[in-house]
């Protein structure tokens, strides 16, 4: 694959700014929702990705940290060394408390803004890497910044399609948003700062 030109580089920074933005804030919705929900139905056992809809929640949030912890770093967080190791999920990123994942959340979106921030368009041509396991286990993992930047879009919008079917099974309208409907609020948002 041929590497993109500055100017194509600039403007897929620029889409990839307004996707996390919009993710940012249909993620907060979902949130605000989430809070809301009694305790049972937040903890019951969907049989779904991950166990249930706080828990699908936190792995969002949790795969943002992991590959900007990757990306920043050149290693791999906890949750992939775990599973790399043991074929299983890092067992202390389940049944987390709202006030937790609304702590962790904070602290991912911060991170994003951070990033985003900082990166040049230049930046979404390199790679990085990472390693996971030791010795003959050893695997050396190399990724492109700016596939990783859209996997993480991808991620979340997968994941939000999962927590709206499992909301609608129990009758509970999700806070979908359509980039429409994300645009005007983000208008409004700007005239009413003027």
């Amino acid at each position: 694959m041929s590497k993109k030109t500055v100017a194509e580089s600039m403007g897929e920074l620029a889409s990839l700014r307004d996707f996390f933005a919009y993710n940012t804030f249909v993620r907060k919705k979902y949130l605000r929702l989430i809070s809301k929900l009694p305790k049972k139905t937040l903890a019951k056992d969907r049989g779904a990705s991950y166990p249930s809809i706080i828990d699908i929640f936190v792995h969002i949030l949790d795969v943002y940290r992991c590959w900007f912890y990757a990306f920043e770093t050149n290693e791999a967080c906890e949750r992939w060394l775990h599973k790399f190791e043991t074929g299983e999920e890092l067992p202390s990123l389940f049944g987390l408390s709202v006030a937790k994942v609304k702590q962790i959340e904070k602290e991912v979106d911060s991170h994003i803004d951070i990033i985003l921030q900082k990166l040049r368009a230049e930046d979404l041509n390199r790679s990085f890497q990472y390693t996971l396991g030791t010795g003959k286990n050893k695997s050396v993992r190399t990724r492109n910044v700016g596939d990783m930047l859209w996997h993480l879009i991808e991620e979340e919008l997968q994941h939000r399609g999962e927590l709206n079917a499992l909301l609608w099974q129990d009758d509970i309208e999700p806070p979908v948003t359509s980039w429409f409907k994300w645009k005007k609020a983000l208008e409004k948002k700007r005239e009413t700062a003027r």
